[in-house]
């Protein structure tokens, strides 16, 4: 008996006036933790999960926008042919005798601006608009817009002075384009030498 209730009054309930905190353990943390490195912890966790994978952080406040690509290397020569060829036009309804000898010449221009309109991807403009704002890219001539023929003499010698910087410009893109656009540049460079004969 005696065995007995001693053991029941060692398992017995705890004695008045115990504080809670002898009854319930602390709850413990891991080592080198606390419970505010722990909330930021999950808080983490949270955002990777709630940001779809391969989006970074800085793409969900917009990326920087895309750089606006340079314009074609030949997109000032095109430009430059469609107005020489204009300036013949000009030239042939202004005189139309010198039909016989440049209208080749306006129409070899005219060709030459289609061919660089392909390779350059630049359309053309609308025959019935203004055909240099149509091409972009800086000129690659100095010459400014020509003025209207006075006469015969000073249109044929506005025409050789486009003509010959029109050559000097296709020869130097010619010297510093690529493989597969040096031959048509090449070509270009040829027929404006035989032009400036023409005019001669």
């Amino acid at each position: 008996m005696f065995s007995s209730n001693h053991h029941r009054s060692a398992t017995g309930p705890p004695a008045a006036g115990t504080p809670d905190s002898a009854m319930h353990a602390a709850p413990t943390t891991a080592p080198g933790w606390t419970r505010r490195g722990l909330g930021r912890l999950a808080a983490g966790a949270l955002f990777a999960v709630a940001v779809p994978a391969g989006l970074s952080a800085c793409d969900l406040f917009g990326a920087d926008p895309e750089p606006t690509p340079e314009p074609d290397p030949l997109a000032g020569l095109l430009a430059d042919t469609i107005a020489l060829a204009d300036q013949y036009d000009a030239a042939i309804a202004a005189f139309p005798e010198l039909s016989a000898t440049v209208l080749t010449v306006a129409a070899t221009h005219r060709a030459h601006a289609r061919e660089l309109a392909r390779v350059t991807d630049i359309p053309l403009p609308d025959p019935s608009g203004s055909a240099t704002a149509a091409a972009p890219g800086p000129s690659t001539t100095t010459q400014a817009a020509p003025s209207p023929p006075v006469d015969l003499a000073a249109t044929r010698s506005a025409l050789r002075t486009s003509e010959e910087q029109a050559g000097t410009a296709a020869a130097a893109a010619c010297r510093t384009a690529p493989a597969d656009r040096a031959a048509m540049l090449g070509s270009i460079t040829a027929a404006r030498a035989c032009h400036l004969e023409l005019l001669r």
